[in-house]
C-alpha cells in the first residue's frame, strides 16, 4: 500500500510538471520555415514569381525525362541496351546535380560580393 501512495504521488507530480512545461513552451512547427524565408529575404535572395515558375517547370522537364527513361530501362529486354539507358540516365543526373551545385555557388559568390560592398560602405 505504501508503494501505491508513492506511486500516484509521482505520477501527479509527474503530470504536473508536463502541463506546467507544456503551457510555458508552444511548439511551433512553422518557426524553421518562417527565420529560414525571412533570412533568404535578409540576405536578398528572394526569388520573383517568374523565377519560381520557371524553376518549378525545369524541375518537372527533369523529373520526366528521369521517369521516361525509368520506364524504358523496365521495358528493355537486351542488357546492352538496357546498361546503355541507365548510363543515359546517370549522366541525366549527373548533369542535374551539377547544374545545381554551379547555381549554389554563382549565388553564394554573388552574396559574398554584396556582404564585402557592404563592409566596404560600412568603414568609409
Amino acid at each position: 500500500m505504501k508503494h501505491l501512495y508513492k506511486s500516484i504521488a509521482v505520477l501527479i507530480l509527474s503530470a504536473a510538471s508536463l502541463s506546467a512545461f507544456a503551457e510555458q513552451k508552444p511548439m511551433n512547427m512553422q518557426k524553421g520555415q518562417s527565420s529560414a524565408q525571412g533570412m533568404n529575404k535578409g540576405m536578398g535572395m528572394e526569388m520573383s514569381e517568374e523565377m519560381k515558375d520557371k524553376m518549378a517547370r525545369n524541375k518537372q522537364v527533369y523529373i520526366l525525362k528521369i521517369n521516361a527513361l525509368s520506364d524504358q530501362i523496365q521495358d528493355e529486354k537486351n542488357s546492352k541496351k538496357k546498361q546503355a539507358l541507365m548510363d543515359e540516365q546517370l549522366q541525366l543526373i549527373k548533369d542535374h546535380q551539377e547544374k545545381k551545385r554551379m547555381m549554389k555557388k554563382k549565388m553564394m559568390q554573388k552574396h559574398h560580393m554584396k556582404m564585402m560592398n557592404k563592409k566596404k560602405s560600412m568603414n568609409m
